[in-house]
């Protein structure tokens, strides 16, 4: 195929790879792999006026050499996505619930505000540009981890709520309608004025210290998410379990809300680093 960087300008040519490129034929411009041009295992892309023919993926499906790039530890594949212009951009691509941010090329990226993902794509807004791992390599997930994705909520104020919180809202709201008749023009979602990030009441000293940073990183963000959906208070109550794996630590635990309505039981369910919230769900 061609793939053909106009007025200097980046330009994706969205093809399945099979994590194998060639360049066949220079039709314009200058093509240097790596910094004119390169690939992903959904996508070709030039820039900087290079204008090339490519040859992409295998005849037989079967038989691969090491594919190129690499996967980076055991993951399916890597790719950039990069919201430009801090505009919203959606990278489409099977990414088996797991996705990692592996590399920041510019901007802020927080996991939740200015990336995250769904099982089909990955998605950055406000200028985050950084390269992901998503997928497994042996396409199954490891057991303990699997059908546990991220939640795939609404965005409240910038920041990706957790389904599982909407749902819980949602439940709470409906079992109040079941004793009550429902006032007229009242829709199907719990909704409370947001605000700012839920006052957190966390001691963690019990926990081993090497998993404090990253397990404050969960609450911090579960306190956002609480406050976005118009909470006031979050406390950390008991500690179910907790494991460290992928470069992070795994926690759960049954945690407080304070709404208006009065104090809501939620477990939370959070994968994280010191700097990156992979997962966060409630239920």
């Amino acid at each position: 195929m061609r793939c053909e960087s106009r007025n200097n300008k980046i330009q994706r040519c969205n093809v399945r790879t099979g994590n194998r490129v060639d360049l066949q034929r220079v039709i314009g411009g200058r093509c240097s792999k790596g910094r004119d041009w390169g690939f992903t295992a959904t996508q070709i892309w030039v820039s900087g006026g290079c204008r090339a023919e490519f040859a992409y993926g295998y005849r037989n499906g079967g038989g691969y050499p090491t594919p190129l790039p690499q996967p980076v530890r055991d993951f399916a594949g890597t790719m950039n996505c990069e919201s430009w212009q801090y505009k919203y951009q959606q990278c489409n691509v099977r990414t088996n619930d797991r996705v990692e941010l592996t590399r920041k090329i510019a901007g802020k990226c927080n996991a939740g505000r200015q990336w995250g993902y769904t099982s089909n794509y990955i998605w950055v807004d406000k200028g985050c540009r950084a390269e992901f791992g998503y997928g497994y390599r042996n396409v199954r997930p490891p057991e303990k981890d699997k059908d546990k994705g991220p939640s795939t909520g609404l965005i409240i104020g910038g920041i990706v709520v957790a389904g599982g919180l909407l749902a819980l809202l949602a439940s709470g709201k409906k079992k109040k309608t079941d004793d009550a008749a429902p006032e007229s023009g009242s829709g199907s979602e719990t909704t409370y004025p947001a605000g700012p990030p839920a006052t957190l009441s966390a001691n963690l000293s019990a926990l081993p210290s090497a998993s404090r940073p990253s397990v404050q990183n969960c609450m911090n963000d579960a306190a956002r998410q609480i406050g976005v959906t118009g909470g006031t208070r979050l406390s950390y109550d008991k500690l179910i379990s907790l494991e460290q794996g992928n470069g992070g630590w795994r926690i759960r635990a049954t945690m407080t809300a304070t709404y208006p309505d009065g104090a809501k039981q939620v477990e939370m369910y959070c994968r994280a680093t010191p700097s990156d919230i992979i997962q966060l769900d409630f239920a």
